[in-house]
């Protein structure tokens, strides 16, 4: 393996990337772009491995005025697993919010990752089990919510 780098995307990079990664990244619009949001990539030379795309999410009323970064989509190629992608991802994700004034991160996976259980532990990430209604599939899915003061 080549040395992997990380790149900051635009909109215009995303059906290349949902060539790779699936069709789901267009259709559920995981990538975020504008003020508040960072999308990065991770490439193995010109090949996308791995993707992250976080945005501000706001809270419930009377909080409103409070927002955490919120990572939508975090991926990772399966050739490409425990080699250190997501921490290189989330890591510098985690910078930059932090230097954009974001208090805390957050995020929310399915059970069906729960392989990278160890790793949000190891990158100090509380966790709390949780079951959410998910509109696309209509259904409840069993998860669990990662968040982490910055």
């Amino acid at each position: 393996m080549s040395e992997i780098t990380y790149k900051v995307i635009n909109n215009n990079e995303v059906a290349k990337i949902a060539e790779i990664f699936g069709d789901y990244i267009i259709q559920f619009n995981c990538f975020h772009f504008g003020e508040g949001c960072l999308s990065l990539v991770a490439y193995d030379n010109d090949v996308p491995v791995g993707i992250i795309s976080t945005y501000p999410l706001g809270y419930p009323r009377p909080l409103e005025h409070l927002k955490d970064a919120y990572i939508d989509v975090l991926e990772v190629d399966e050739r490409y697993r425990k080699q250190g992608i997501a921490r290189g991802m989330i890591t510098r994700t985690e910078k930059w919010a932090k230097d954009n004034g974001y208090r805390q991160i957050r995020s929310w996976s399915s059970e069906d990752k729960n392989e990278a259980i160890p790793m949000w532990y190891a990158l100090d990430y509380c966790m709390c089990p949780a079951k959410i209604w998910v509109e696309w599939c209509e259904k409840i899915v069993d998860g669990f919510y990662v968040a982490k003061k910055l």
